[in-house]
């Protein structure tokens, strides 16, 4: 259940309608008194919840009808009928069975002679019902309710931190009603009730006909209240799905790196990637302009979108994302009641970087300029003939990569290495091949950089082979 339920009817002033009595009702009425025992609802209790399911059926939705139905005791149901009712205010008055009921409830947390709260410090209850009674708009009748548990650990069981709450956000409110805030009039009050401690907001315009409330309004007003409840939760399982986000980029990188790299030894062990990432190699060949995926064609998007489907199916992949879906889960739980429905990988819109980190492997194919610099990958996760590299090669090219060494010292090691090449090392002569091929410390030249690739092919590495082949002359 979402933590913060809100509900927004509205009443409709003059025309004899008691609207400022609602107004005494929720500004008068205590707290129902909590009973200690388990005592089964009366008769007369079980007959009026049943007049009051077929009369109001989204009355069914309530929590405290969910309490009731697990626990059916004489509280459960006293606390159920006087929120169906209350939420139903506008019907109920018309009715003389269900308005002797609410006659005879107790009354709210008080505030002084009542209940009420509002912009003012102190508001004057009969001062405010002849303001309505003499008003000819619509008046809405928010009640945001908490689980008793969030209240208590929130410190939302009481009148002040929800007068407190409203104040802070009033304008948010008026906003979502599409009411200028120098219009907006509003009083609330809390009622500390049963296992739904709540607050009957009333809200409406100066000038009537200016509001209206949608239902994207309703969720602007839940999604403003529930971020300042639940702030300090929230931010924490916030930043744990940010490390649980960069953790699963990071992992389908590595993956797709791995997969690519494979390729080159003809060991690839998902042929499903290997053929899709040469299907999206291919295709990059016709794309002009930008590659990364907002400019590619809907063809090639959809090429993109089943390889980072296939890497959901690695081990490794799945279970970063089931920790990122269990806490968006967490976070979406704040504002729905139904749990999300889980989608593809390639569906989320956070993770487009995933979808980028593809294509630039397929172009990477494409261009023969498959290679092992990290990009995030640790040592021990390349594999097996990248761990064969000399020591003196790795750090000589660890050098050449950091762009906070000066450049006259990336450039003493470009010379280096190339005299390491020049003994036969192989790796040496593959990064040679990479850095003629590539720059930027050398000018391109594909001449010299085929040489160096053939020269490292000839000896056995294979990453070179497929290199040189794709350099174009």
């Amino acid at each position: 259940m979402a933590g913060l339920i809100v509900k927004s009817p509205y009443l409709k002033c003059g025309g004899g309608s008691s609207v400022s009595g609602y107004l005494r009702y929720i500004g008068t009425r205590e707290r129902v008194e909590i009973l200690t025992d388990d005592r089964p609802p009366t008769r007369k209790q079980e007959q009026l919840i049943t007049k009051l399911t077929k009369d109001f059926p989204e009355a069914r939705e309530l929590g405290e009808y969910s309490d009731y139905k697990d626990k059916p005791t004489k509280a459960n149901a006293s606390v159920f009928i006087t929120r169906a009712l209350e939420e139903n205010w506008s019907q109920v008055q018309q009715s003389d069975g269900y308005m002797k009921y609410i006659a005879t409830r107790p009354r709210a947390e008080r505030l002084g002679d009542h209940g009420l709260f509002g912009d003012e410090e102190a508001v004057n209850l009969e001062q405010a019902m002849r303001e309505l009674d003499q008003y000819n708009g619509n008046v809405w009748t928010h009640i945001l309710s908490l689980k008793r548990e969030d209240a208590a650990r929130l410190g939302y069981d009481n009148a002040k931190a929800w007068r407190n709450l409203l104040r802070a956000n009033r304008n948010e409110v008026a906003t979502a009603m599409n009411i200028q805030p120098n219009h907006f009039r509003w009083y609330a009050a809390f009622h500390d009730e049963g296992k739904h401690p709540h607050v009957h907001m009333m809200a409406w315009s100066t000038q009537p006909g200016e509001a209206y409330l949608t239902r994207d309004g309703i969720r602007n007003i839940k999604s403003a209240l529930t971020n300042q409840i639940f702030k300090q939760e929230m931010l924490h399982t916030y930043e744990q799905k940010s490390q649980s986000r960069d953790e699963l980029v990071r992992e389908a990188r590595r993956a797709i790196r791995q997969l690519t790299q494979e390729m080159t030894r003809s060991i690839c062990t998902t042929p499903e990637i290997e053929q899709k990432m040469e299907q999206l190699a291919g295709q990059l060949e016709t794309v002009k302009g930008k590659k990364s995926y907002g400019y590619l064609p809907k063809s090639v998007k959809k090429t993109v979108d089943e390889v980072v489907d296939k890497l959901e199916e690695l081990p490794v992949v799945r279970e970063c994302y089931d920790r990122w879906c269990w806490l968006q889960d967490e976070v979406e739980s704040y504002y729905h009641n139904n749990p999300r429905e889980r989608k593809k990988l390639s569906q989320e819109k956070e993770f487009r970087q995933i979808k980028n980190a593809v294509i630039q492997e397929a172009e990477r194919i494409r261009l023969g300029e498959i290679s092992f610099e990290d990009d995030g990958i640790s040592q021990t996760d390349e594999p097996e003939h990248a761990r064969n590299e000399s020591q003196a090669c790795r750090e000589l090219w660890r050098i050449i990569g950091n762009e906070d060494i000066s450049l006259d010292y990336r450039d003493r090691a470009v010379e280096k290495l190339e005299q390491v090449a020049e003994r036969g090392d192989a790796h040496a002569q593959y990064r040679m091949g990479q850095l003629y091929r590539d720059g930027p410390l050398l000018i391109p030249d594909n001449h010299k950089a085929k040489r160096w690739l053939t020269q490292a092919a000839k000896q056995g590495l294979p990453e070179a082979q497929y290199g040189h082949k794709r350099i174009r002359i």
